[in-house]
This record gives C-alpha cells, structure tokens and sequence, in this order.
C-alpha cells in the first residue's frame, strides 16, 4: 500500500508496526514514548478536535506552540485531517507579548490562516477575539466519535515554511505532499539509516532543519527520534549531549553557534562520564561552518568518544524544502586553505598554505540524489569550478512557490534553476559556501565576507563568541562601503576602547581593516526566531541613523 502524505505514513504504520516505538519526548527525568498505534491516535484526536472547530482539509493553520510534545502532535493532526499547517516560532527574545500576537494576528490574517493554534500560556495574551480563530493546543484532543481521517486524501499543500525574519512581512515557501515524499526519499538514499539507528533533536519545529532533518527523517525512515524542547537546550546545555549519551544516539543536527556553545562544556561532559561513540553522524549547517570550530570541537570531545569524521557539514535552504547537498557519512571533512585577497579581488579560489592571508572553508558535500548544482555569473552565465559565483539549484523537489507572491516566485527562479542568494564554488564537483550575495561588503575593490570577519572578532577576547556581526554601510563621498564590525560583551563601557584597540589588531594580523568597531551588552543583537544573527536588520539600523538596541 503505497502513501502520498507524511500523515498516511504514519497512518500505515500505525497498522503494520503498531506496537513498535515512534516517537520519545523529554519529561523529566526520562523520556515518554509512544508506539506508532498511539502516534497515530494521538493525531486522530487532534483533527477531530480542529474538525470540531470548523477546519476542513486544506484550510491554512498558523502553528505557534513552543512545547515539543503538543507542537508535534499538532502538526500531525493538522496534517491528518487533510490541512496545512505554517509553523512559526517566538521571537528570540520577546519582550512585548501582546503586541507579538497582535502582529501574529496580521500575519494570519496575510496568509489567509483559518486559525491560530498556540498554546495556553500563550492565548490567554491574545486578547479580544479577532478574525483569525485563536485555538489552544492543550485542548483540541478529543475522541473522534467515528472520525476517520483520510490523509492521503489531502488537496494539500503540506506545508507552507515561513523563511526566516519577520513575522510582519511573512515571505512563505510552499511545499506539495508528493515533493516532500520525494524529498525524503532522495535525502534517506544519500544518509542511509540502519537497525542502530537513533536520533535526537532540540531544534525548533518552525525552522526547516528541524522539523525535516530533526523530526521527519528519522519518523520517514522508521527510526526513534528523540525530542528535547529548544527550552531544554537553552536553559541547560548539556542536556543536548546526556541524550546523546544515554540513548546511544547516532545521529543529530545543529548550526555551529549550538556545537560553539556546547564546546565549553567538554570537561564537564568528561567529568559525568558521558559516551559519545555511537555519534556518527553530527549534521551541522544553517550557518557558516568553521574549519576551526570542527577541529576544536572534535579534540575537545575525543576523551568522551566523539569521532571528527562523525562531522556531516551539509547545505540546504526552505525553497529547496531542506537538504542541497551531503557529504558521505563517516568520511573525513574535506576543508580547503584559499588566498583571501585573490577571493576577494577576483572570485577564484586558489589554493595556497595556512597563514594570516588564507581563508579556511568547510565542503559542505555534492549534491543529493535527483538535485543539481550549479555556480552562476551576475549574467546568469555558468561559471567552471573554483570560481566563486551564485549558488543555484534545480531538483524535482523545490518548492511550488512563495505564498501568493508570483512576482517573488518568476524572480527566483532562472532556466528551471532556483536562485538561493548564496555565494560558493565548486571544486570536484563538491561544494563550498562562501557567504550570502546580499550581506557582501564592498569596500576598495574588495568583495569582503562578513563571516570570516565575524569568526576573527569572536576569538578575540572579552567578545562574546558567535555574537558579533560585520555590515557595510555605503559612504557616497568615498563610493565605497565602511565596514562596521558591532560585538556584544559583558565588559563596561570604560573598557571599551580598549577591546576596541585588541580587535583591530587580530583583524589587521590577517590583513583586513575595518572602519567602525562598536560594543553592545549581551543579548542585544537582533536574531531571528531560530537564532540567527540579522545582519539586514543591523545595516538598516546603522543606514538609518537608528540604535541598534531596537533593530
């Protein structure tokens, strides 16, 4: 019996391996897990219970539900009863919860959601009722009375992934049941499973390596995953590497700002005794990937049976529903030394030794079964390899297209190709990823990347590692970009000046001057809900003459 919908695999399984475990979720002290039968039960209670609340197959549900175990089966009963769920996640810091939700509301209202489903802490800020219906996730369980969903009957979409930024203006990517399937299918033949099998995840359900790398692999591929909240990791980070070792966990994905965090905790993991030898596969992307931060990390955790070549650094983005390419499992990570000035003066990776004037990159694999990449010119002419261009894309499995946004979608897309923004080049037919063609800073003819800017400035120091952003602002007199590097730090203000002087000096070693150097106090750069720094968001402030503190 073939299916066509991540809901009527469930569904099936539910019927052939009802009695076999799916699913585990983090309570304290251990974990609570369900069989397939009791998965797919579970669901069927929540689509009788948004059935029950006037939804109906392919109706648009807006998902904002921080708890795991409710955030999950949310989505499978959404995805049960036929409908498409958008999830969505809190902001990083979030200081004004009324106001959040009423945007929230707009936002619902833009993507023509039917309801909003959040959980009960949070809809007792939602105020007066609205036109979109606000639901509680905690309450729409109920016995289905003769219910009997059809999933693979659903008019789909599957999904609609908001890409990462602003709620108020959503810029939603649009993903069909059948390209989903597939998607899986190609990202399992290039990181085949076994009977050992285990995963585990904190990542947020709203974020696409998540939801697919975190929670839908191992479920498409009949393996346990393990579910921590994102609030798990953050209020204790070692908690993270205590599933991986109790559970003899094999596979786990993370952006590197996650494995830089849980790098200082090395000795504390070796003192509890932890075992990281069944890791095999640490899947790392979404973000710049540090040679360094690889090599670190792997020496650190070598005493508690970490491997290197468990390191899986990977590239994916939303409009491609998630994975681009892979590299092969257990295979030794592959990083390339360039000369820095002739990347940034010409675009060509040449090879040349370690040193001050060299750039260390991390391949990020080959592209994955039925996905094709290629390297593109500002005229769209394909570029031969070791030469540094856009990043594009074509697969049977990109997205439809963005929500209700044809001008956006005929842009994006180029001869059949996806254009992601993304710099890189490609060397044996592997890729490397240099930056974002849009956060590039031009500055006397040079094509400077803010990561290896920001990389420098967060081993310096007093900087709070991972918290430091490097824009270019334009200087009309000087037709040319300043380059601004804002870091965070716990120093006060008098001491300034001085950290000032120390990073202009690691930047200087390697080469690079930079115009303006500005401190913040901790947790005041802007992110995204999964995160990420917001360069955009800090240029536009500094363009604007605006503080940074409100950007």
């Amino acid at each position: 019996m073939s299916t066509r919908t991540i809901a009527g695999l469930l569904r099936r399984r539910a019927e052939s391996m009802s009695g076999d475990v799916a699913i585990r979720f983090k309570e304290d002290p251990g974990f609570e897990a369900w069989t397939w039968l009791r998965f797919w039960e579970e669901a069927v209670r929540v689509a009788a219970g948004l059935r029950e609340a006037g939804l109906r197959p392919g109706d648009r549900v807006l998902v904002l539900v921080p708890e795991v175990k409710a955030a999950v089966t949310t989505l499978f009963g959404i995805w049960s009863l036929g409908a498409v769920p958008i999830p969505i996640g809190l902001p990083f810091r979030l200081t004004d919860i009324e106001g959040f939700l009423e945007q929230l509301r707009k936002t619902a209202d833009k993507l023509s959601a039917r309801a909003l489903v959040t959980s009960r802490a949070l809809a007792a800020f939602a105020g007066a009722p609205g036109a979109v219906r606000v639901l509680c996730a905690e309450e729409l369980s109920m016995a289905p009375h003769g219910f009997s969903p059809d999933p693979d009957a659903a008019p789909g979409p599957a999904l609609i992934q908001l890409t990462s930024g602003s709620t108020g203006h959503p810029r939603g990517v649009v993903l069909g049941h059948e390209r989903l399937m597939l998607h899986m299918a190609c990202m399992s033949e290039a990181l085949p499973s076994h009977a050992e099998s285990v995963a585990v995840s904190w990542l947020p359900l709203h974020h696409d390596m998540g939801l697919i790398g975190g929670l839908l692999f191992p479920f498409y591929n009949g393996f346990v995953a393990n579910m921590l909240a994102p609030q798990d990791f953050r209020a204790r980070p070692l908690a993270w590497l205590e599933a991986m070792s109790s559970l003899r966990a094999t596979i786990c994905a993370a952006p590197p700002s996650a494995y830089a965090l849980i790098l200082r905790l090395a000795r504390r993991a070796a003192e509890a005794g932890l075992d990281l030898r069944a890791w095999e596969c640490a899947m790392i992307g979404a973000e710049p990937i540090s040679p360094g931060l690889l090599q670190r990390f792997a020496q650190a955790f070598r005493p508690v049976g970490f491997r290197a070549e468990a390191f899986f650094p990977v590239y994916g983005l939303a409009e491609a529903t998630v994975a681009v390419t892979f590299p092969k499992l257990l295979a030794p990570s592959r990083f390339a030394v360039v000369d820095r000035e002739t990347l940034e003066r010409t675009g060509r990776a040449v090879p040349t030794e370690p040193g001050p004037h060299a750039l260390e990159l991390t391949c990020v694999g080959r592209s994955i079964p039925q996905t094709d990449v290629r390297i593109t010119g500002d005229e769209g002419e394909v570029l031969p390899e070791r030469q540094v261009g856009e990043i594009e894309v074509r697969a049977p499995t990109l997205m439809h297209e963005y929500l209700d946004d044809p001008t956006a979608t005929a842009g994006v897309f180029r001869d059949g190709y996806l254009r992601t923004g993304d710099l890189g080049y490609l060397d044996a037919g592997e890729l490397f990823v240099t930056g974002r063609k849009k956060d590039l800073i031009i500055k006397g003819g040079h094509n400077l990347l803010p990561s290896v800017i920001e990389e420098i400035v967060s081993e310096v120091e007093d900087v709070r590692s991972g918290c430091v952003v490097a824009v270019g602002a334009r200087a009309e007199a000087d037709e040319t970009e300043l380059v601004y590097v804002i870091a965070e730090t716990k120093l006060d203000r008098g001491a300034h000046d001085a950290l000032g002087e120390r990073v202009r000096a690691a930047l200087l070693v390697r080469g690079i001057g930079v115009d303006r150097v500005m401190f913040l106090a901790p947790g005041t750069l802007p992110k995204t809900t999964s995160g990420k720094l917001r360069r955009r968001a800090v240029a536009e402030a500094l363009a604007q003459g605006r503080s940074l503190e409100s950007a």
